[in-house]
């Protein structure tokens, strides 16, 4: 794991090194968003790749995407749960956490999010608009809404985690080649929303994190 221009860093072995270690105690629940819900992050936590395929890591994966009747590889990985979010739609936010609302969640994962973007000639109100309500709105309303569920994590198991899927290219510092705005400034939202919620959450034992994949 990395420090990289105020993201941490995990890519492939390392996330699951940093998210998956068994302890031997009872399995924890991860919530997971994000179309398909990043099959890459999902398959490790639900089989053990090191010994035996189908060995579990220990982690019970609620897996969380647009359209659950289209999402043939997920169900095929057998997760614990596969449940309805759209992250632009608060109602189905809010309609999600009160089907969970007695699941304690040790590591939510807020993976969605729109690519691309593009220079300052290209680039419409209304695709910046749509990226910010995906990729920096849509983290808080997930992290705000399944609160109870970490807490109760918290309550059962000591602490709990929020991942929010950033990237380096959300850094202002870092910003050397200009362009691709609906996607670069949304990501600098989502850190700043990030940066308040591991604030706002250290005294609760939650951890946030603003997370770099690659």
């Amino acid at each position: 794991m990395r420090r990289r221009c105020g993201l941490t860093k995990l890519s492939g072995k390392c996330f699951r090194a940093h998210f998956a270690g068994c302890d031997g105690n009872e399995p924890a629940f991860h919530l997971k968003t994000g179309e398909q819900a990043d099959l890459e992050v999902v398959a490790p936590l639900v089989r053990h790749e090191r010994e035996d395929p189908r060995q579990s890591y220990g982690w019970k994966v609620i897996a969380a995407v647009r359209d659950p009747q289209s999402a043939t590889e997920l169900k095929e990985l057998k997760t614990e749960k596969l449940v309805q979010i759209d992250t632009s739609d608060e109602a189905s936010i809010t309609a999600a956490a009160d089907l969970l609302k007695s699941q304690p969640i040790d590591l939510l994962i807020n993976n969605a999010g729109i690519g691309g973007g593009g220079g300052i000639d290209k680039t419409t109100k209304a695709e910046m608009m749509k990226q910010f309500e995906v990729n920096a709105v849509g983290p808080f309303l997930m992290t705000r809404a399944f609160l109870p569920n970490l807490k109760l994590a918290v309550t059962k198991n000591g602490s709990a985690t929020v991942g929010q899927v950033s990237s380096r290219m959300g850094s202002i510092a870092d910003n050397g080649s200009g362009g691709m705005y609906g996607y670069r400034a949304p990501k600098t939202a989502l850190n700043m929303v990030n940066s308040s919620l591991a604030a706002d959450l250290k005294d609760e034992k939650i951890i946030a994190l603003a997370l770099h994949p690659g």
